[in-house]
């Protein structure tokens, strides 16, 4: 079976306490082919040193920091970061790219399940996988249950393992829980947009889709997705009811 490899990119954004489930979980995986590209759109580079110095192979790490202020980039119309992230997938010598939320963990079996799936689904460029929920401010991501979180997009209740048959996963699933081939990023000319802040998965999704059509179920569990009521952009859409949280019977 094939070895292909991932690129792992993770967008940070000033949580140094939170980020550390991801890094760890990339640590404890039970594949090696894989590089990691940190991307920190903090407008500083406070966690450079924390992150160079975490234990990695230096080999396998990029840091990238975006010094940007927030005002710059309200100015500017949003964040760049999707211009990195094209940059850090052109740059690479990937097979898989894989977008990493800050407050996001991986299974350590993640990696070879994807290769499993994309070496015995030569034609698919594209596959999403189910989650399991956490709370990072309060827990470690291997101490997660199986919560029940929904939310509710144009009316539509939506639970982040619900689907296993192919889809288009435009808000349907999280950005962490879809991988694609660089091939269908380069070949089919979709990259991510800048600047732009909101709804960087959705656009991408978008143009995938229209290029290569539903996204496949990979048939395994791979992302540990914390949720937890800071969250970044979760005050404003629980503000405009788009978010319902079910977690242990809540309303």
């Amino acid at each position: 079976m094939e070895n292909l490899k991932f690129e792992l990119i993770i967008a940070y954004y000033k949580r140094p306490k939170i980020v550390r489930n991801a890094l760890n979980s990339i640590m404890n995986l039970n594949y090696n082919n894989w590089h990691l590209t940190f991307i920190d759109d903090s407008g500083d580079d406070v966690f450079k040193e924390t992150f160079l110095n975490y234990g990695f192979d230096k080999n396998k790490i990029t840091y990238i920091p975006i010094l940007m202020s927030d005002d710059e980039k309200t100015k500017n119309g949003g964040s760049i970061f999707g211009k990195y992230i094209n940059e850090s997938v052109l740059n690479s010598d990937c097979d898989i790219v894989m977008l990493i939320c800050d407050d996001d963990a991986l299974d350590s079996e993640y990696l070879n399940n994807l290769n499993n799936f994309y070496t015995n689904n030569p034609e698919e460029q594209w596959g999403y996988s189910h989650v399991k929920l956490y709370n990072p401010n309060i827990e470690y991501y291997l101490d997660a249950d199986n919560k029940s979180l929904i939310y509710n997009w144009s009316l539509n209740l939506v639970n982040l393992n619900h689907h296993t048959n192919s889809i288009h996963p435009y808000c349907k699933v999280d950005s962490s829980q879809v991988t694609f081939r660089k091939k269908a990023m380069v070949d089919g000319n979709a990259w991510y947009a800048f600047p732009r802040t909101a709804s960087l998965d959705a656009d991408i999704f978008i143009k995938i889709f229209n290029k290569y059509g539903p996204c496949k179920f990979t048939g395994c569990y791979g992302q540990y997705k914390g949720w937890f009521e800071d969250q970044l952009g979760v005050r404003q859409r629980l503000g405009r009811g788009d978010y319902i949280n079910k977690e242990k019977g809540s309303n």
